[in-house]
C-alpha cells in the first residue's frame, strides 16, 4: 500500500488543487507518485500555506525551475500568488541515494538545483504544462518526459537494498501497530544498527524520525477527514503513551497543538 497521503499535506484547506497521478510500471520501483498542483488566486492575495512534508525527496518544477527537496525535518510554508501550474515527483525512498552526487544526510532540510541530480528537463515539462490542451493531455506529456529523462538516468532501476528500504516503509506506512524500532528489526529479521545505517545512508534521517514522522502525517490525515476528535484515542492508536506526548510532537513539528489544526481545518484555511 503506497501512501495515500502525498509528498505535501498542507494544513488547512488550500487554494491550489492537486492531482496525484501514478506511475507507468516501468519506473514505479523509482517513484511513489506525482504530484501536481494548479492555483488561481486574486490579484493582491497571497495565500500562505502550512505543510507537513512526506519523509522523502521530493522534485519540484515551478516556472520552469527544477528543485530537489531532501527530507524536511519541521514544517514548512509555500506562498502562493497569481495563477500558475507545477509538476512534483514523490521519490521511493530508495531512489534519493541513486541520483544524489552528495550523501543524503546533506539534503535534510535543504533544497537543491535539480541540475545536480542531472535533470535537464525542467523548462520541457513546464512547457508540456503550459501547452494549450487538455489538463489531462498536458500532465500526460510532463510525466512522460520526466519518466524517458529517469529511465536512461537509471537504466537499472532500483538496486536491491533501496528496494528492501521500499518495503521497509510501506510496511510502516500500512500498519499502524509498528511503533518502535525494534519492531521493525524483528519484522524483518535486521539488526538494529544495520537498519540504522540503511535508513541514514539511504534517507538520511533515522528510524525513530521516520516512524515519528509517518505517524503524525497519519494524524494529521486523519484530523483532516474529521475523524480524530478523540485525540486521548487517536494518541493511543498511534502508539503514543498518552494524549500529552503526542500533543507535544504534533506541536513540536507543526508548530501548533492538534486541537488548533482541527479548528485551522474545520476553519478551511491556516489563516483563518
Amino acid at each position: 500500500m503506497d501512501n495515500p497521503r502525498g509528498p505535501l499535506l498542507p494544513l488547512g484547506a488550500g487554494i491550489a488543487t492537486v492531482a496525484r497521478l501514478a506511475p507507468t510500471e516501468a519506473v514505479r520501483d523509482l517513484v511513489v507518485h506525482y504530484w501536481l498542483p494548479s492555483w488561481e488566486i486574486p490579484d493582491g492575495v497571497i495565500h500562505e500555506q502550512r505543510i507537513l512534508t512526506y519523509p522523502g525527496c521530493n522534485l519540484a518544477i515551478e516556472d520552469g525551475i527544477g528543485t530537489i527537496h531532501g527530507p524536511v525535518t519541521r514544517l514548512s510554508t509555500k506562498r502562493l500568488s497569481g495563477s500558475g501550474r507545477a509538476f512534483g515527483v514523490l521519490f521511493r525512498p530508495g531512489t534519493g541515494a541513486l541520483l544524489s552526487n552528495v550523501p543524503l544526510q546533506e539534503l535534510v532540510d535543504s533544497v537543491t538545483p535539480a541540475s545536480t541530480w542531472g535533470l535537464d528537463q525542467a523548462k520541457a515539462i513546464q512547457v508540456a504544462l503550459d501547452a494549450e490542451r487538455s489538463t489531462s493531455q498536458r500532465q500526460l506529456d510532463a510525466i512522460t518526459i520526466f519518466e524517458s529523462w529517469i529511465a536512461r538516468r537509471l537504466p537499472s532501476g532500483m538496486d536491491d537494498e533501496g528496494a528492501l528500504l521500499n518495503r521497509i516503509c510501506v510496511d510502516i506506512e500500512s500498519t499502524p501497530d509498528i511503533q518502535r524500532v525494534g519492531q521493525i528489526c524483528d519484522r524483518w529479521k535486521i539488526g538494529e544498527r544495520t537498519l540504522q545505517r540503511l535508513v541514514r545512508t539511504r534517507m538520511g534521517i533515522t528510524p525513530k524520525w521516520l516512524l515519528q514522522r509517518t505517524r503524525l502525517q497519519e494524524a494529521a490525515a486523519l484530523m483532516g477527514r474529521g475523524a480524530g476528535p478523540d485525540l486521548a484515542r487517536l494518541a493511543h492508536a498511534l502508539g503514543y503513551a498518552d494524549q500529552a506526548h503526542f500533543t507535544r510532537d504534533f506541536t513540536g513539528v507543526t508548530g501548533m497543538s492538534p486541537g488548533e489544526y482541527v479548528r485551522q481545518v474545520h476553519a478551511g484555511s491556516p489563516n483563518g
